[in-house]
């Protein structure tokens, strides 16, 4: 008996060694299944790190094409839409060389007579937005606008009396062009704009703020971010960001199903697609150089500046001449009170002088008025040798289109001599002439501007919104802007005069409102891997008015998730195209 139990102890221990060896085995595979894992998520926090990456270098790649002027931007093929510059470029081929990394800029394309639709790839202007923070800029200058309206002949369509047409609201017009858009709204976004504590007819101020159960206070001043309107009365979620969930400018399938809308449906974006806080333009022209400010005091220096600038003694000589004894035809002048007879200048007022021989009241010191001046016919150089620059200027010019159809008076009673522009207002001489002068030339001393209304790349929701513009005239300007042209005054606001479309009081009354291009730009980057399904994407707004342009926004969107297909974003690799 004795020897039986212990052979059964011995098979025993071989049970237990066979289970430990499997437990073992166990372990240990379990233990490389970890070690897998670890190292795949290793390499996928690095993808992460590289898709991240991509779009930090894409991000600098747009300021150093953003650095240049924009003549060489264009060499380059411009920033509009550049496949060649913004799509699939690879920053790395991976350690194997087959593992490409690329990033793509894409941007909402534009339909010909509607909004939004499709993608390109390039950047998108922020002066294509409306700026939110010049509304209340616009309402200051409100009764210029409607007064200026009534004079350049534009038709009110929609005010039942000239009282009514009169007392309109230009920033009020504006944000009812809005899809979606109601009077409540848009009276509640100028309150919280505005300084004041009044409300308006059907705004909010600090009163209804205050009596939230969150309770805050509205900013009564500038916004710091579009998405600060979700804080206004009435803003939903719904009406800012519309059905683009996940913000790639596109209505996908999936959204189409949500909502029940397309890409051509009324407010199926937003208002965060048509509005913005960034706008801005450089005073430079188009080369790089700073603009020659044709209202400066010392008028030999303007002389020098403006025969280098322009290239032409004739235009140079010509504006010097008019800072002194000019006269001009701008509905400005009549804007701010001064006629024809005052050497109203564009509505900066002709001031008395002793030097050019006019008393106060714009009138030769020896009794004979400028309306009596003879016929000196058409301005040349060789009358400067009449004109003491060191007298200084006495006209002040609006804009550069007060030049256009005026006139500047020399000497005294019967010696005077009235002499025509070398600008004048008829189409075929204002495209040769307006590029010239419109790129060199400007009114203003700072060397940024507020941006306004991008003439060339706005959705056509914000032009019909202008109420200087009828509704015929847009659908001029919508259709004349999709044929294709290399002429250079289309990179001028002043290209509908140009072609016809407007008139020149007309275009004097829009050029506060509207741009040929701004120089703050928004690109939506996604940084991507063509074999894996790893990426990154940010929206980031770039300034540009500087010579070293800056990041003024980043805003990730990687949470949204990658929003366009690998085939959409583009393909470099020979593994990536065999996919």
């Amino acid at each position: 008996m004795t020897r039986i139990h212990q052979r059964r102890r011995r098979g025993f221990f071989l049970v237990l060694v066979l289970i430990v060896i499997a437990i073992a085995t166990m372990a240990v595979y379990s233990f490389t299944e970890l070690m897998v894992a670890y190292d795949d998520a290793a390499y996928l926090s690095g993808d992460l790190v590289q898709a991240r990456v991509n779009v930090e270098s894409a991000s600098e790649a747009v300021r150093l094409t953003l650095a240049q002027p924009p003549e060489a931007r264009d060499d380059l093929g411009g920033v509009y839409n550049n496949p060649q510059l913004f799509q699939a470029v690879t920053v790395s081929g991976g350690i194997d060389g087959a593992t490409a990394s690329n990033y793509s800029i894409v941007a909402p394309g534009l339909s010909p007579t509607l909004g939004y639709a499709g993608i390109r790839f390039g950047l998108q202007d922020e002066s294509a937005r409306l700026n939110l923070n010049a509304l209340t800029v616009l309402e200051q200058n409100n009764e210029l606008f409607s007064a200026g309206m009534a004079i350049a002949g534009v038709d009110m369509s929609g005010a039942e009396s000239d009282e009514e047409a009169a007392s309109s609201n230009i920033a009020v017009t504006l944000l009812m062009a809005l899809p979606g858009m109601t009077e409540d709204i848009s009276d509640a976004i100028l309150d919280w704009l505005d300084e004041d504590e009044e409300a308006r007819p059907f705004g909010a101020e600090a009163e209804y703020y205050n009596a939230l159960p969150t309770s805050y206070s509205p900013s009564n001043g500038p916004l710091q971010s579009v998405e600060e309107l979700l804080l206004v009365r009435g803003v939903t979620p719904n009406l800012l960001f519309g059905a683009d969930v996940n913000r790639n400018g596109v209505i996908d399938p999936d959204e189409q199903q949500r909502f029940g809308i397309t890409s051509d449906s009324p407010g199926a974006f937003g208002w965060a697609a048509y509005l913005t806080v960034h706008g801005a333009e450089a005073n430079r022209s188009r080369d790089g150089n700073p603009r020659v400010n044709v209202n400066q005091d010392d008028l030999e220096l303007l002389y020098d500046e403006l025969t280098e600038a322009l290239g032409n003694d004739l235009y140079a000589s010509y504006v010097v001449a008019y800072r002194m004894y000019g006269q001009s035809s701008s509905i400005t002048s009549t804007l701010t009170g001064q006629s024809e007879d005052d050497g109203g200048g564009g509505g900066g007022g002709r001031g008395a002088s002793d030097s050019d021989g006019l008393n106060a009241d714009g009138e030769n010191a020896d009794g004979g008025g400028n309306g009596e001046a003879q016929d000196g016919g058409p301005w040349l150089p060789d009358l400067m040798s009449e004109v003491d620059l060191t007298a200084g200027g006495s006209t002040t010019l609006t804009q550069v289109l007060d030049l256009i159809d005026s006139t500047v008076t020399i000497g005294q009673g019967d010696q005077a001599r009235r002499y025509t522009s070398p600008f004048p207002g008829d189409p075929i001489s204002m495209s040769v002439y307006l590029p010239i002068l419109m790129d060199a030339l400007t009114t203003q001393d700072a060397p940024v501007m507020p941006g306004r209304l991008n003439l060339n790349e706005c959705p056509a929701e914000l032009l019909y919104g202008i109420p200087m513009l009828p509704e015929e005239t847009v659908q001029a300007i919508l259709e004349n802007r999709e044929q294709a042209s290399d002429d250079v005054n289309r990179q001028f606001e002043t290209w509908p005069m140009v072609e016809g479309i407007l008139t020149l009081d007309q275009m004097r009354l829009l050029l506060p409102l509207l741009t040929g291009g701004g120089d703050v730009y928004r690109a939506q980057i996604v940084g991507y891997f063509e074999n894996t399904g790893v990426s990154h994407r940010a929206e980031v707004v770039i300034d540009a008015t500087t010579v070293n342009p800056k990041v003024v926004s980043w805003r990730d969107l990687s949470h949204l998730g990658r929003g366009f297909d690998l085939s959409v974003l583009g393909l470099r690799s020979s593994l990536g195209l065999a996919q």
